[in-house]
């Protein structure tokens, strides 16, 4: 029970955290026919990459084909506040094609993990360090959503006399945690200046 309650206070704090500052992110974010129609665009590729399962696991967990890659790479070229939207889009969408077991882990497996992906140009992309940097906590806060959603609302499929949070870590790193990895790898390959140019012109 305690093991549960510190979940649920790390998760009510990484949430609320994560709407504060991205309702400060979208305060002036006005939205235009280009930028709609690159939303959607995105949005829709990350959904069909979600959708091709590489590994599935038990309660509906594994890894997709790259479904993060798609707003790691708008959020980079064209801003976080484009990533945050496509993120909300993205958790609304996951929530139809995969309905959650508990509705209360929207705001931790489809929204709050797929929205802080949108932060991968955290700390700039002048230099590709710096954008991995980001990539790589962006990825990282995301697998955390899932642990928490994993030690709250299925700690109970856990083996006999493993902890909760072992069990919770271990599903979600060799399942999740490998598609955000091989994610940030393909994001530090891609030529993204060329990329930027290329999409703007």
């Amino acid at each position: 029970m305690i093991t549960i309650n510190i979940a649920i206070v790390w998760a009510i704090i990484l949430t609320m955290g994560l709407l504060i500052i991205s309702i400060k992110k979208l305060k002036r974010f006005r939205f235009n026919i280009k930028s709609l129609t690159r939303i959607g665009i995105i949005a829709a590729i990350s959904i069909v990459l979600y959708m091709i399962k590489i590994v599935p696991f038990p309660q509906g967990g594994g890894f997709s084909l790259l479904s993060v890659l798609p707003i790691m790479i708008l959020s980079s070229i064209f801003g976080i506040k484009e990533g945050i939207i496509c993120g909300i889009i993205v958790g609304a969408l996951k929530s139809v094609i995969q309905p959650p077991f508990y509705p209360l882990q929207l705001p931790l497996d489809y929204f709050g993990g797929m929205i802080v992906i949108a932060f991968t140009p955290i700390f700039g992309t002048k230099t590709k360090s710096r954008l991995i940097f980001g990539a790589t906590l962006a990825g990282t806060l995301s697998i955390l959503f899932s642990v928490l959603s994993g030690v709250i609302f299925f700690g109970q499929f856990a083996p006999e006399e493993m902890n909760t949070w072992i069990y919770s870590i271990t599903y979600n790193l060799l399942g999740y945690g490998i598609e955000v990895l091989l994610s940030i790898i393909v994001l530090a390959i891609i030529p993204l200046r060329h990329l930027s140019k290329t999409i703007k012109n």
